[in-house]
This record gives C-alpha cells, sequence and structure tokens, in this order.
C-alpha cells in the first residue's frame, strides 16, 4: 500500500471513529429504560471526564451529560463518581421511570447532588426539585454543580438538616466517607476523632415548607434521621394526596422498626422494596423485618 493509501485510510478510520463518538456525545436519559444496564454503565464509563480544580475539588462529568464539582478526599462517593460516572445505577434507573415533566420533587440527604441533577433535568422547566443536605460543603459543591448545568431555575438546595421539631443538634461527618455523616443530640457526647468533623445545626420539620405540601415524589436518605423526618412530615402525608415515596431504611436505626413500619401503612402506602437485580418486588412487614439489622433496604412507597 503507497503512501497515499495509507493516509486515505487513517483518515477514513478517524471520520468513522469521530461519527461514532459523535453519537454518544452526551447519554440519552431514555436509555436507562431502553438499553441494558451494562451497555449503559459501559457508555457512561466511556463518557467519563475530569480535571482537578484544586483545593479538594474536581469538576468530572457524570451519567454521560452533566458536569459535577466532587470532593477528591471522599472515598465513599466521589471516587465512584470520577471513575464510573454513575451512583447505584439500579436507583438511577427506577428515579427516570417514576420522574415526569412538571413534577415537584424532594431529594432529602442529597449529598452532592447527583441524584437531584437527574431530578432537575426530568422535571424540566416546568417542574422544580427541592434538595435538602445538612453538610456545608456538599451543599455548597451541589449549588455550584445545578449551576453550571443550568438548573437553578428549578432547583433549590437548602443547606438544612430535618427532623419532627425545631432542637439543636450535632452533624457527625466522617472526612473521607461525608456520605455517612449523621445527626446526634446537642447534649449527646461525640468523641473527639480526627477522621470526623463535627457541626452545630438547628433542625426544622419538613411540612413547614409550605411548597412542599403538595410535593409529588420524595426521596429520603438520610443514615439514622428518616424516622424523625418521617413525623416531621405529618403535615405533607395528611393531605392523603397520590405521593411516591423512595425511603432507605435499616431496622437497626429505630428503637421499634416495626412501628415504623406500622405508621407507613397507617398513612395510606403499599409497601415495596427496590432490588439491585429483579428491580420492585412487593414485600411486606415481615419480610423488611427479617433483612439483617444493618442492611439498607430501599423502599418503594406509594399511595
Amino acid at each position: 500500500m503507497n503512501q497515499s493509501s495509507v493516509l486515505s485510510s487513517i483518515v477514513s478510520r478517524l471520520h468513522r471513529r469521530s461519527t461514532a463518538e459523535a453519537g454518544i456525545r452526551l447519554f440519552h436519559l431514555d436509555h436507562l429504560q431502553s438499553q441494558s444496564r451494562q451497555r449503559n454503565e459501559a457508555v457512561i464509563r466511556q463518557l467519563c471526564a475530569n480535571a482537578y480544580l484544586g483545593d479538594n475539588r474536581s469538576l468530572c462529568r457524570v451519567l454521560g451529560r452533566y458536569k459535577m464539582i466532587v470532593d477528591t478526599t471522599d472515598v465513599g462517593l466521589s471516587s465512584h463518581l470520577l471513575l464510573d460516572g454513575y451512583w447505584e445505577m439500579w436507583l438511577t434507573e427506577l428515579l427516570a421511570t417514576l420522574i415526569k415533566p412538571g413534577m415537584k420533587v424532594v431529594d432529602v440527604g442529597a449529598n452532592l447532588g447527583y441524584f437531584t441533577l437527574l431530578m432537575a433535568d426530568l422535571v424540566g422547566p416546568t417542574g422544580h426539585v427541592h434538595a435538602f443536605e445538612p453538610n456545608t460543603d456538599l451543599a455548597r459543591r451541589m449549588t455550584q454543580s445545578i449551576a453550571i448545568n443550568g438548573f437553578h431555575d428549578v432547583a433549590t438546595v437548602y443547606e438544612q438538616a430535618l427532623a419532627d421539631d425545631e432542637t439543636d443538634v450535632v452533624l457527625v461527618v466522617p472526612t473521607d466517607e461525608p456520605k455517612n455523616g449523621h445527626l446526634l443530640p446537642a447534649d449527646h457526647p461525640v468523641s473527639d476523632d480526627q477522621a470526623t468533623e463535627t457541626r452545630l445545626m438547628r433542625t426544622c420539620r419538613l411540612d413547614s415548607f409550605a411548597a412542599l405540601r403538595d410535593a409529588d415524589l420524595i426521596k429520603i436518605d438520610a443514615d439514622t434521621s428518616e424516622l424523625a423526618i418521617w413525623r416531621g412530615m405529618a403535615g405533607i402525608l395528611q393531605a392523603a394526596r397520590p405521593l411516591t415515596i423512595v425511603l432507605e431504611f435499616a431496622r437497626m436505626r429505630y428503637d421499634d422498626p416495626g412501628a415504623f413500619i406500622d405508621q407507613i401503612v397507617a398513612d395510606g402506602f403499599t409497601l415495596a422494596e427496590i432490588t439491585l437485580e429483579a428491580g420492585i418486588q412487593p414485600t411486606t412487614r415481615a419480610a423488611i423485618l427479617a433483612a439483617p439489622p444493618t442492611e439498607d433496604v430501599m423502599l418503594l412507597l406509594v399511595r
């Protein structure tokens, strides 16, 4: 093959490659429902990119379409977003199915805002996402990510801890696992551990936000505070309107986990579990309580 033919072959291959890449320049959200999980994860990984911004901050592409500010010292979540570009794909897929344009959605325990960004995209310009995150560092990064992606008109961040009343609490944050931050009473002894940070905060009730009384979907992932948050949204629950709740449940977190489930059912919700492989599966009170005490069970509650 002469030099001209070699050059022509190289140009042709580059053209085919650039044309193929142009087709997946951004990941399409409808692929979460129409394509296999394995294929989607591979495509999203291929679209990963990041840039270090200094001061333990990095800008990365997640879900093959959003720009997101993450914490390079965070090994529990940010490391996965930097390398894989997604988090909990099974839950990502479910939210893409549940959330429709125009919905009002609440993200409690929003962390860095991975799900908040997805929600904001799904509700569109006629909907709104209200994201609650008590950790100041996470909330500020999330606010920046929302602005970078142009979602500032459809997503609001509240740097706020939620409970069933207004009281002083201590937010305890593992420095390398901020997603495991949790609240303790203000008078609770806190160990002097260099691997954690503590901050004094004041809680409020979710139903104290009048704009949320007609929420369509609420996601709650609050690492030990779920029961207090549930009690603090009684004003929303008593409206008896259609509502979908995605709730992380681990029975060791509650003095009486059975009573918590009884309250959920009394408030009119059906019980289902969101599983890694089988998706949504109907469940029962007994099955939830039979799970290992430390196991996180993601519940889908609908009425």
